[in-house]
């Protein structure tokens, strides 16, 4: 998937000032197994007389080890995103690249293609229709709620806009060709109107 072809290289900065050997069994890290981008991983077994850490990590729906030894991985902890991620990626403890996009991608894969960013919402093209996501009880849902209150949709958006009126608001929907920005902007005027 597109979220792990994308080139985590320049945001993977060391912040964490743990050393390799104070790591434990059952701790949830983020490390480069030199593969082009981090991985969420999971270490399994730590040997501190030979300097080695056994990193578990589901690649293709299968479980791999990594083995690193000194001056490898360079390991980060990991906040447990559990299996459907968070709605606000404010909420996120460990921001980088790396943690945003898995964030997405945990989402995504449990149908929620909408996630915040703040007040910005991120909506991740489904290439279909999503059932019952849009209809006229999905907008009386929103309607009239503020920001937030619900679980990240566009009618969320929207309904923050109308609420904001008589003075002037503008929704932005931006992105790359085929991310969905015409059925975005569809259904945000069908809200509106």
């Amino acid at each position: 998937p597109l979220f792990l072809q994308a080139k985590c290289q320049t945001c993977w900065l060391e912040f964490n000032n743990r050393s390799k050997m104070d790591w434990s069994t059952g701790d949830l890290v983020w490390f480069d197994p030199s593969i082009g981008h981090p991985l969420p991983g999971e270490i399994l077994e730590v040997h501190r007389a030979a300097q080695v850490i056994i990193v578990q990590a589901m690649i293709n729906g299968k479980n791999q080890t990594f083995t690193l030894g000194p001056g490898e991985g360079n390991l980060r902890s990991r906040q447990d995103l559990g299996k459907t991620g968070v709605e606000d990626m404010t909420q996120l403890e460990d921001l980088h690249e790396a943690s945003l996009l898995w964030n997405l991608k945990l989402r995504y894969d449990n149908g929620l293609i909408y996630t915040y960013a703040g007040s910005i919402l991120i909506a991740v093209n489904p290439y279909k229709m999503v059932a019952d996501a849009y209809g006229i009880e999905m907008a009386k849902t929103y309607s009239g709620k503020p920001l937030g209150a619900l679980p990240p949709h566009l009618f969320a958006i929207g309904s923050a806009a109308h609420a904001a009126l008589p003075s002037s608001q503008v929704v932005v929907i931006s992105g790359e060709s085929g991310s969905g920005k015409t059925e975005s902007t569809k259904l945000v005027m069908q809200y509106l109107a």
